[in-house]
């Protein structure tokens, strides 16, 4: 009988850890394969007992006892020796496609919540300035355009008054303020679904299936 290696994907000869995505496409690929030879195995299980079946109605037409013959109960015990180690091998690479699974939400679920942390460190830290240049504002003193239009897009309210109290305080001594932002770079975040699926896994590949390997057997 000839084993499954060579039609399994992504091999890692080394033994090195795989990356989350590349174990889920092995056994999906895996489980795909087996769920096809139980079901070849399955009908020619079902073949067989058909053929005895009609072997047994033939005996009773024609008043002979029937008997099982040893080729069918052979037969049979083969067949469904193969069907129970293909769904012994089914039932536990679904058990590893499920927890590979869970792996992969477990980290899209932390990769997105650091996002949102992150997001929100970032909003705090814009309020802040911009409540900042709106005192400054308000005082009269004077402040970098691109400052102005930063708590312009901020909060427009908050904006407008700062520009009222300005001009109430118009005759006090003013300072002239640099920008409280440098030159700003927008941050690129990974997504969540490519971290969780580039994340590696200490899953092997899937085992072949020795028992139901190779070629069908053909009915007889």
């Amino acid at each position: 009988m000839l084993g499954i290696s060579g039609i399994l994907p992504i091999f890692n000869k080394k033994g090195d850890t795989m990356k989350i995505g590349e174990a889920q496409k092995a056994y999906r690929q895996q489980l795909s394969l087996l769920r096809g030879q139980r079901s070849d195995y399955v009908k020619q299980r079902d073949e067989n007992r058909k053929r005895m079946e009609k072997a047994q109605e033939k005996s009773e037409m024609l008043g002979v006892t029937f008997e099982l013959s040893e080729e069918y109960l052979a037969r049979e015990k083969e067949l469904q020796g193969q069907i129970d180690a293909l769904s012994g091998q089914i039932k536990k690479n679904e058990k590893v496609l499920s927890d590979l699974t869970e792996q992969e939400m477990g980290i899209f679920n932390s990769v997105a919540a650091e996002q949102q942390a992150d997001a929100m460190a970032e909003y705090g830290e814009e309020m802040a300035k911009c409540l900042e240049i709106a005192r400054r504002i308000s005082r009269g003193d004077k402040v970098p355009a691109q400052d102005e239009k930063k708590l312009m897009d901020f909060n427009m309210d908050i904006y407008k008054m700062a520009k009222n109290m300005a001009a109430i305080n118009m005759n006090k001594e003013h300072e002239e303020w640099d920008s409280l932002w440098g030159e700003e770079e927008e941050k690129e975040y990974e997504d969540p679904k490519e971290a969780a699926e580039n994340a590696e896994t200490n899953v092997g590949m899937p085992e072949g299936v020795e028992a139901a390997a190779g070629e069908a057997v053909s009915s007889e």
